[in-house]
């Protein structure tokens, strides 16, 4: 009998490999393992990968400790780890609606030891504790096409962004006095009495977003102050005040990666030019970037405004910013997809009631071919979601193969997309066509694959 505490681990996997949680004495060679897996170029390793490993290990982590990293270890090697995952719990939201989301990470086997499925069944275990933790929705971010073997579906967007391009001719060293009219904004970075207006803030910065990652306050104070300044879960978060009177007016999150600046969160309070905050932003950056590529080696050549498809900072820097640069994609997981339409259940009676569809009566069911799900409405409540049996191949109001229903859901493609694209996706009749648009909208999302 599966021990449900430890998920069927420690497991044997053939030929003297065996399955099982790490435990804290494993975080060196964890993370020496990660850095020769993961770093792109041999020669220059990654040694954040270390660092983030080290701490995702180590216990300081909100979310995530040593027991929530799989290792396969070589016991005819002397207990070689040769292949080695994670999982990192967190909470997103869903047009409000939290839910618990794993999301599997730091991926990776040693060439040798690959295609013996040992990421397989190290998927079945992390699936299983996300599960156990109630989290509806697993994600991961990675190389293309291959973590749909493990269920996953690429629907939601991951990076995009404008480019403000550092042209010699932008650069200004510090300037002579009087020169430049005094600046109105000053930027500081955050302190630890700054959390209850920056939580104000990032929700203005989530607004426009279907899916929004929440942080509560122990996130705040790790991504802030705690989490190593060299790792993924390190934020650079700054206030943007008034020089007049020292209020608050706004915030911006911004890191330096190789030859950019990267600004990942913006917002402004309201009342409040987006504008002209950007465009302070703007020159504060171009100023840093004249002083630093003085003597750079590297220079500054680019501010990446890195918010996804839609921000409204893209809309206040129009005429200043390059063409937007596409977006990579979110693999998502749904393993138990009436569940998580129960969850969102007040999104989709709201969404239904504001529409031209407002007191709609009737079943919708919905074909994914290999499952399917009735959604059945009571003057315009959702009274009842749970499968059903089709009585042939063709029982139901729409269709959609595999899971491209998920990039329905996450608001990532418009209906008439996917039937264009999958021409088994498809639905009956017209009243079908505008309930789902009406309850499954085109909304971009814009969620950092922070860990």
């Amino acid at each position: 009998m599966m021990n449900n505490s430890r998920f069927g681990l420690p497991q044997p996997v053939g030929d003297g490999l065996v399955l099982r949680w790490a435990t804290p004495q494993d975080s060196e060679e964890v993370a020496r393992f990660n850095i020769r897996i993961h770093s792109d170029d041999p020669e220059n390793p990654e040694t954040f990968l270390a660092h983030w490993t080290t701490e995702l290990m180590s216990g300081a982590h909100p979310t995530t400790k040593a027991d929530d990293f799989t290792v396969v270890v070589d016991e005819n090697n002397g207990g070689k780890i040769v292949s080695s995952m994670n999982l990192i719990s967190q909470r997103w939201a869903y047009e409000g609606i939290e839910f618990g989301v794993g999301r599997p990470e730091l991926v990776g086997t040693d060439a040798a030891y690959r295609r013996r499925g040992l990421v397989r069944a190290q998927f079945k275990a992390i699936h299983a504790k996300s599960a156990a933790r109630g989290e509806l929705v697993q994600a991961i971010t990675g190389i293309p096409w291959y973590y749909r073997q493990y269920g996953y579906e690429m629907c939601v967007d991951l990076g995009g962004s404008r480019n403000y391009y550092l042209l010699p001719s932008r650069l200004r060293p510090d300037s002579k006095e009087g020169e430049e009219k005094q600046e109105t904004y000053h930027l500081r970075p955050v302190m630890p009495g700054d959390i209850p207006i920056l939580r104000e803030l990032y929700a203005r910065h989530c607004a426009d977003s279907l899916l929004c990652r929440v942080r509560d306050e122990a996130i705040w104070q790790h991504e802030l102050f705690q989490a190593h300044r060299g790792t993924h879960n390190a934020r650079f978060m700054y206030l943007i005040t008034a020089v007049a009177d020292d209020a608050v007016v706004g915030y911006a999150e911004i890191t330096e990666w190789r030859t950019a600046y990267f600004v990942r969160e913006m917002a402004v309070m309201p009342g409040h030019s987006l504008r002209a905050l950007g465009l302070f932003v703007i020159r504060h950056l171009e100023q840093k970037a004249a002083a630093y590529n003085q003597t750079a080696e590297k220079p500054i050549e680019r501010i990446s405004f890195d918010m996804g498809t839609a921000h409204p900072i893209y809309q206040a820097l129009e005429w200043e910013l390059e063409k937007q640069l596409p977006p990579y994609g979110w693999y998502i997981r749904v393993p138990d997809v009436p569940a998580f339409l129960r969850h969102i259940t007040p999104v989709l009676e709201r969404r239904l009631a504001d529409s031209v569809m407002a007191g709609y009566t009737g079943e919708l069911c919905l074909n994914f071919y290999h499952s399917q799900v009735a959604l059945h409405w009571e003057n315009g409540r959702l009274h009842s979601i749970a499968p059903y049996t089709p009585k042939n191949f063709q029982d139901g109001h729409a269709f959609f193969p595999d899971h491209t229903f998920l990039q329905l859901l996450f608001g990532h493609r418009h209906l008439e997309e996917l039937r264009q694209n999958f021409v088994d996706c498809s639905v009956r009749n017209a009243d079908t066509a505008v309930l789902l648009n009406v309850l499954f909208p085109r909304r971009p999302s814009r969620v950092l694959p922070l860990g």
